[in-house]
């Protein structure tokens, strides 16, 4: 048996499943939103996976809205030009490493640390992509923003690509063409802890998704049109808790939809698949200064608040690279201890048509504090 080729192997393997295990478990893929078409709300790009560059560039067109010709009207000449615009990925690279304390540590533990090491940089791997999605989505600068337990989220929000912000003057003045505060007659800065979220809120943002131009995009499913609303779980305390939504929610179960977009769902309205997630950015204005582009910068929010996203098709890009060392073995001190890193070279953004928001809606409120 050739035991230097199994060898050699074994980290190729490792890396394989590891992926798989990353890309499978992410929240994204579980429900239906992630793949290469342009019907999903992550769009995947794998093109650098086979040859050398550091951008991938994603084309992007707008719907025709000409009127046409009629009757024997002559259609030379009066043909519709189509807007073609382009969005650009960036790619960077993040690591992340474990090394086992030695082989006797080893010889105590009954579990598998080598097991133990890929399914914890799995996990990790997998929370730093999905942290990434929800940064870009929302237009988060501010790398000082804490979770609702005071630890710090944003400090790689700027990695790969800079995400695009909500410009300060539609969160001074609560709305704008992509952007909806639960204030909108007054603005982020006049923001109560009494501004909640809901079912009235979710269809202003739907209405201004389908009136957006250009047009966001829904999603296509079964023949109909939906769009996605990702919420956190102190926002869908108070959705829950809104007696038209619990209204809406006994009459209407989505539990019989086979569609996986539909089953990890909390309810429909209006034809928005609402979905609960805990990486839903939070501002925490005691710590984190009073806004999420910088804590000295743009519009002062006046109260603690939630970035609910509202998605249609193409909202973010996902550029993979290959990477050939996606898993490393290494020894140390003598072979006694040994490390394992892993790692993944790609970009990911929020995707913009000619400088605005392709596929998101972002939409502030505060929540019931449940500390």
């Amino acid at each position: 048996m050739n035991t230097e080729s199994i060898n050699a192997l074994r980290p190729e393997i490792w890396q394989k499943e590891l992926y798989r295990d990353v890309m499978d478990n992410m929240y994204f893929t579980k429900n239906g939103m992630m793949g290469t078409g342009t019907n999903n709300i992550i769009q995947l790009k794998d093109q650098l996976k086979k040859t050398k560059g550091d951008t991938i560039t994603l084309p992007l067109t707008a719907k025709m809205s000409g009127d046409g010709v009629s009757g024997d009207n002559e259609l030379e000449g009066n043909e519709e030009k189509i807007n073609a615009y382009s969005e650009s990925i960036l790619i960077d690279q993040k690591r992340f490493a474990v090394r086992l304390t030695g082989m006797l540590n080893e010889q105590k533990n009954a579990f598998d640390m080598r097991a133990d090491a890929k399914n914890k940089l799995s996990i990790r791997l997998q929370e730093f992509i999905e942290r990434q999605f929800f940064l870009k989505l929302a237009g988060c600068n501010n790398l000082t923003l804490v979770d609702v337990n005071g630890a710090t989220y944003a400090a790689d929000a700027l990695w790969s690509n800079t995400p695009d912000q909500v410009p300060a003057a539609d969160t001074a003045a609560g709305y704008g063409d992509r952007y909806l505060c639960a204030d909108y007659a007054a603005g982020a800065d006049s923001l109560a802890t009494t501004d909640l979220i809901t079912p009235a809120l979710i269809s202003r943002a739907k209405v201004k998704a389908q009136l957006a131009s250009p047009k966001i995009l829904p999603l296509k499913i079964g023949g109909k049109n939906y769009y996605v609303m990702f919420i956190h779980p102190w926002q869908a305390f108070d959705l829950k808790n809104n007696a038209t939504f619990a209204q809406a929610r006994r009459e209407a179960e989505v539990r019989g939809k086979e569609n996986p977009i539909f089953t990890g769902a909390l309810g429909v309205w209006d034809g928005v698949i609402i979905h609960e997630h805990e990486y839903v950015p939070f501002l925490d204005i005691s710590v984190a200064g009073h806004n999420y582009v910088a804590a000295a910068a743009g519009t002062d929010f006046s109260a603690d608040c939630f970035r609910a996203i509202l998605c249609g098709q193409q909202a973010a890009g996902f550029a993979k690279c290959n990477n050939k060392k996606g898993w490393v073995e290494k020894s140390f001190d003598y072979e006694n201890q040994t490390g394992f890193a892993t790692g993944l070279i790609g970009g990911i953004q929020k995707i913009l048509f000619n400088s605005k928001n392709y596929g998101v809606i972002q939409v502030d409120t505060a929540a019931t504090s449940l500390v």
